[in-house]
């Protein structure tokens, strides 16, 4: 072979290599002169002409025969099933709650909602479009404040606003010292959801508050009168206007009066009431509240058509490769009637929880062995 021919063969080889990820084999064989790929190196063909170093090209070691499609995989658009949902937290900010939770000297009641909601907001970021209204809007009796308007990725903002609320018993009773006028804070909401778009995938108010509603007529000791009724007939008055309210009450405020926070949770289109009295109870119920709100999150819809999931590589925001698994145990499988890929086990939690931000679908390769 003429060592022009020879060259042109090389550069081809070399280009193959350049087009595919997969090692592969040559036709002719390295002798190093020296060790390893160093100026000594010649190439020795099979019928002993030698390559002198000038043309000396680096290849890896011999290896299965090269599969020229294996780096040719194209990414598949896909999105999660279900839109994110709005919800707007109605916070209860009046007086008692900056009575302790527990006992005496223990955290007041806002703090630990505080801690509650901002884990709420944090973990469920990315499935639920928040927004979050403070009641009362001054010292008094004043109507619900929208503090953040519902938005997509509204955690860190809501979280902020939370922090902001004083927590401690003196800075909180300082800031505080409302009532509860939890029926013009749901008229209020009312109000807020009538001028925004209206969200299909779902609209809902979470009113988190630890006393009885009052704000009606001042009494001869100087307080006001309970004004329960107005409180059921505004929340009925949401539900009807397309927007349920999970009515969940925080601490012992409700103990003289249970079948109030039974009614406006019926009101409200939800049927039960939440009632938390400790830090563990509080997050039980809101997580459960949101996960029966956000819409299922563990399967994904893949653009175009039916394909092979043979060749499917699966990841999660660019990390490694998730293995196949037809059991279902964890992993992903693919269902080619619905042209989905659905994940289970830890996957499905990673998922649901909103700590992925992408999911990886490319095709055309062989992905993890199942």
């Amino acid at each position: 072979m003429r060592r022009s021919s020879l060259v042109f063969a090389l550069t081809l080889v070399s280009l193959m290599v350049a087009g595919c990820s997969c090692a592969g084999t040559h036709p002719a064989t390295r002798r190093d002169t020296g060790t390893g790929p160093s100026p000594d190196a010649a190439l020795v063909l099979d019928d002993g002409a030698v390559v002198q170093p000038d043309a000396f090209f680096d290849f890896p070691d011999t290896g299965p025969p090269m599969d020229t499609g294996c780096a040719s995989t194209t990414p598949v658009p896909n999105e999660i099933i279900g839109d994110p949902p709005d919800m707007l937290i109605v916070l209860d900010i009046s007086g008692s709650m900056c009575d302790p939770l527990g006992p005496l000297g223990g955290m007041t009641k806002i703090a630990v909602m505080k801690t509650a909601l901002t884990s709420l907001v944090t973990t469920f970021d990315r499935r639920i479009d928040f927004g979050l209204m403070k009641f009362p809007g001054d010292r008094n009796c004043g109507t619900g404040v929208v503090a953040n308007p519902i938005m997509p990725m509204n955690g860190a903002a809501i979280s902020a606003t939370l922090a902001a609320i004083p927590g401690g018993l003196l800075g909180c009773a300082m800031a505080a010292g409302g009532n509860t006028p939890t029926f013009l804070a749901m008229s209020a909401a009312q109000d807020y959801y009538a001028s925004i778009p209206v969200n299909p995938v779902g609209r809902y108010v979470l009113l988190a508050t630890d006393g009885l509603p009052n704000c009606g007529a001042v009494q001869p000791d100087g307080s006001t009168a309970s004004t329960v009724d107005q409180t059921v007939a505004a929340i009925q008055a949401l539900h009807d206007f397309g927007v349920p309210t999970y009515v969940l009450g925080f601490g012992s405020g409700f103990a003289g009066d249970p079948a109030t926070l039974m009614r406006m949770a019926v009101a409200g289109g939800t049927g039960m009431p939440y009632n938390a009295r400790s830090a563990t109870e509080l997050d039980a119920a809101l997580s459960t509240i949101a996960a029966g709100i956000a819409p299922p999150s563990c399967t994904i819809m893949l653009d175009g058509g039916t394909r092979n999931p043979a060749l499917f590589q699966v990841n999660f925001d660019g990390g490694p490769l998730i293995p196949r698994d037809t059991s279902h145990g964890s992993g992903w499988d693919y269902d080619a009637g619905t042209n989905t890929i659905t994940f289970y086990g830890s996957e499905c939690t990673m998922v649901e929880s909103g700590g992925v931000v992408s999911i990886g679908v490319d095709y055309g390769c062989p992905g993890p062995l199942i």
